[in-house]
């Protein structure tokens, strides 16, 4: 009976969140392959701990940083590979299937974001493409909601910077750069200010 009940709530665990995790492996993966193995460690390990798996909206907060840790670990063990194999994986990054998105304005804050510290596009990421709250950002990287409120709000500020450097605007014209392209871009990272 209880094995029964692990498997159902496996089950609607895997249903309800494997399009967030997958999506979230996929951006930060090197390959589509990459990703779709830490999808899949990412769902073993929670099978193994179902017990552990909170319940609810946490669940999937609880998946992001189980993803996150292998993630880790996938990246620890890619820095002990031999010299060849990482020359390998580089000709094949510099190949990658995903399509930059067309729009000027985007490709530009995709350059910016890409410009900041780990620590800085992993909480915008969070918060803008997997739509975690401050708290939820907070729980998946390892600190309280306020500071990661306080991590958001710094690293907004750090790539609205990043996208005035690289569209060569100087700091008086950054504010109308950013707010030009607030909702095509910075929106889409979670630039637009928190509200209180």
């Amino acid at each position: 009976m209880e094995e029964r009940r692990q498997e159902d709530r496996f089950r609607a665990l895997y249903a309800g969140s494997r399009r967030q995790i997958f999506a979230y492996a996929l951006r930060r993966a090197r390959t589509p392959e990459d990703a779709a193995d830490v999808a899949a460690e990412t769902f073993a390990i929670a099978w193994r701990r179902i017990d552990s798996v909170p319940e609810g909206a946490d669940a999937l907060v609880w998946l992001y940083a189980t993803a996150r840790n292998v993630l880790a670990n996938e990246a620890r063990r890619g820095r002990r590979r031999s010299s060849l194999v990482e020359r390998l994986g580089a000709t094949l990054a510099a190949h990658g299937t995903l399509v930059a998105p067309p729009d000027e304005g985007a490709l530009l804050a995709l350059a910016a974001l890409r410009t900041l510290r780990k620590d800085d596009r992993e909480v915008l990421m969070l918060s803008a493409w997997e739509g975690l709250d401050a708290a939820g950002v907070g729980r998946v990287v390892g600190c309280s909601p306020g500071a990661a409120r306080i991590r958001l709000h710094r690293a907004r500020r750090r790539l609205e910077e990043a996208i005035a450097d690289l569209s060569g605007v100087g700091a008086a014209g950054k504010h109308e750069v950013v707010s030009g392209h607030r909702e095509d871009e910075s929106a889409a990272f979670g630039c637009a200010q928190e509200e209180a």
